[in-house]
């Protein structure tokens, strides 16, 4: 009977090693179905993640080639700055030359016409000078035209203030 009771007692601790291993079982089971799921999650969120950095890397790339366009564009930009700084600086320098140039000729001309001007005084008090010797030389014939007159009158015996007398 012995050999009964150890053939029990080993499935019995078979029985319990088989529950055991059955829970153990079930237990690796359900945790396996755990990280199954965990996994997936985690590669969803690894594509996610992939997905995100590939499109941070798109914009990367776009910010990149518009920030070289930028760049160039600002090199355009500064390289005409400096090209129209150029102009107005030689544009200012002729027009500060055409200003001297102006200005001396409007002093010479400023000159020139003080120096006609002392010219036509002198020459309108010369002018002046000769009109009062010709008006004084007028009166003077005036005046012997009258006293001939007044004579050839009294020779003629016609009274002086008569019309009918032509000379």
């Amino acid at each position: 009977m012995a050999d009964w009771r150890v053939v029990y007692l080993e499935m019995f601790v078979r029985a319990s090693r088989l529950r055991t291993a059955s829970e153990q079982l079930r237990k690796c089971e359900a945790r396996v179905e755990e990280l199954r799921a965990s996994l997936e999650k985690a590669r969803a969120a690894a594509q996610d993640w992939k997905a995100k950095a590939d499109d941070a890397e798109q914009r990367v790339a776009v910010s990149r080639r518009e920030a070289e366009h930028q760049a160039k564009q600002l090199e355009r930009l500064q390289a005409q700055v400096a090209r129209a700084d150029e102009e107005h600086a030689r544009e200012a320098e002729q027009l500060r030359a055409r200003i001297a140039d102006l200005s001396e000729k409007r002093a010479r001309d400023a000159a020139d016409l003080r120096a006609h001007l002392t010219n036509t005084e002198r020459d309108l008090t010369h002018t002046r000078e000769h009109l009062m010797l010709i008006d004084t030389k007028l009166d003077i014939l005036e005046g012997a035209a009258t006293v001939l007159d007044n004579r050839t009158r009294s020779i003629l015996g016609a009274p002086a203030g008569d019309p009918k007398v032509t000379s």
